[in-house]
């Protein structure tokens, strides 16, 4: 079907359209970088319908771009990378935070000999540490019981009035450094959640090989192994809650600091 013929069908102006697709940019971008939406479980068709949806629901209450109806296509592709790119520095100044959980998974897996033990990760399709992917599931169902996703849509629908379509990104200088504090913050993040386990692993090396050198005859390196799991495991048991707090508080932090880069 001819695509003028559906714009009069519907009752759109060119200008409308532009609109909307650029609104579905943003939206977009959000799904493609943010916690949770980002996510690959479940049929995508359900999350191209949301974005839809979300894009009907918005329209509304955006205001027409500067270019509306009398764009070039030069411009509306450039307008299209722009809120793409609005839409995913949001929702990845929230997720860094999983990130780190996923690396301190990773730092107390290679400490407690489980590196080689992989899983298949249904919702991303990757192979991940035992640990990386509990940690960062853990991390994502706090996400949703502090109802982050909803901050987040939330969010969004009001960058539109601090940032209209069409008119550039934040300042490069504060994106800049939004970014190197994020990426500085996920991994003395990801230390501070893996700290406990390496500490004790350590001291566990180093009391097996006083014992070896004690006791030659004792076959230390087959011990080690499941001790060093015994152990671990039983230290991430005891503080797990205090891992939750601190994600929680790093996730609520996050989320300001995505909304005051966007000038909410």
């Amino acid at each position: 079907m001819d695509p003028m013929a559906m714009m009069d069908f519907f009752g759109f102006s060119t200008g409308e359209v532009e609109r909307m697709l650029l609104i579905m940019a943003r939206i977009s971008g959000l799904f493609l970088a943010a916690p949770f939406f980002s996510r690959t479980a479940g049929p995508g068709r359900i999350k191209v319908l949301l974005v839809i949806l979300l894009t009907i629901v918005l329209y509304p209450l955006v205001a027409p771009w500067p270019h509306e109806g009398g764009g070039s296509l030069l411009q509306m592709g450039y307008a299209t990378i722009v809120e793409l790119t609005i839409g995913a520095v949001i929702g990845m100044l929230v997720h860094w935070i999983l990130f780190a959980a996923q690396v301190a998974g990773s730092l107390m897996g290679f400490q407690m000999g489980l590196s080689m033990a992989m899983v298949m990760d249904p919702t991303s399709g990757m192979q991940e540490g035992v640990l990386s992917n509990l940690l960062y599931l853990t991390g994502l169902m706090l996400f949703l019981t502090m109802d982050g996703h909803h901050l987040l849509l939330e969010g969004l629908a009001r960058s539109f009035h601090a940032l209209p379509l069409g008119r550039g990104l934040p300042p490069a200088g504060s994106m800049l450094e939004a970014a190197s504090i994020a990426l500085m913050g996920m991994f003395k993040l990801a230390l501070l959640i893996a700290a406990p386990i390496i500490a004790f692993t350590k001291m566990l090396y180093l009391g097996m090989g006083l014992i070896n050198k004690a006791s030659p005859q004792i076959q230390v390196f087959f011990l080690s192994m499941p001790v060093a799991q015994l152990v671990g495991l039983l230290v991430l048991g005891l503080y797990l809650a205090v891992v939750g707090e601190v994600l929680m508080k790093d996730m609520t932090l996050s989320i300001g600091a995505a909304f005051k880069l966007m000038g909410l």
